[in-house]
C-alpha cells in the first residue's frame, strides 16, 4: 500500500461551546474517486472489461445499500465495516431518554490496513493555492461546528470499542 500523504490547512473555527473564534486543522483532498476512477483502477492490468466491472461494483454497492437498510453490519473485507447506529444526548435516567431525541447514523471502521495507514500518514501544510474537491482553498473561511468527525461526542452508537471511527450522518 502506498504511503498515504495528507495536506492539512488551518480552517477558521468557531468552538461551539465557547464561541471563541480560533482554527482547527482540516484536509485539503485530493478530490472524489467516483465509480468510473475505481472500475478503471480495478481493471489495470487485468483481462476484465470495464464495462463488467462497472456492473459488478454498482451491484455490490446495491447490496450493501440494501443490507444497511436491514439492519446488518457490512463487512467490506480490505476497507472497512460500516455498521448502523445511533447517536443521542446523555440523560441520567434511562426514562428520561425518548426516541424523539435518538438521530440514525452510520459508524465507519477502517479496516487494519488502512486504518494503519491514516495513523502512519505524513502530514505537509497545504499552500494557499491549494483546492478541495468542495472548491475550499486552504485559506477556507471560517465555519461553525467542530472538526469534522467524531469529536469525542460519546453519546450513542453501540460501536465494539475503539478508536478510529468516523460518524456519517444522512
Amino acid at each position: 500500500m502506498a504511503k498515504l500523504k495528507l495536506k492539512v490547512a488551518k480552517s477558521g473555527r468557531v468552538n461551539p461551546q465557547t464561541k471563541a473564534k480560533g482554527f482547527a486543522a482540516r484536509v485539503i483532498t485530493n478530490g472524489t474517486a467516483g465509480y468510473e476512477d475505481i472500475v478503471a483502477e480495478a481493471c489495470h492490468n487485468t483481462t476484465l472489461h470495464k464495462a463488467e466491472a462497472k456492473v459488478a461494483l454498482e451491484l455490490c454497492m446495491e447490496s450493501v445499500a440494501e443490507m444497511l437498510k436491514q439492519g446488518y453490519i457490512v463487512d467490506l473485507g480490505p476497507v472497512g465495516k460500516l455498521y448502523p447506529s445511533c447517536t443521542s444526548g446523555w440523560v441520567e435516567k434511562a426514562e428520561d431518554l425518548q426516541l424523539a431525541s435518538v438521530t440514525p447514523s452510520l459508524y465507519y471502521r477502517p479496516a487494519d490496513e488502512v486504518s494503519a495507514a491514516i495513523k502512519g500518514a505524513t502530514l505537509q501544510w497545504a499552500k494557499e493555492t491549494d483546492e478541495d474537491e468542495e472548491g475550499g482553498t486552504a485559506g477556507g473561511g471560517t465555519t461553525t461546528g467542530g472538526s469534522g468527525g467524531n469529536d469525542g461526542d460519546d453519546t450513542g452508537g453501540g460501536l465494539p470499542s475503539g478508536g478510529g471511527d468516523e460518524v456519517l450522518t444522512p
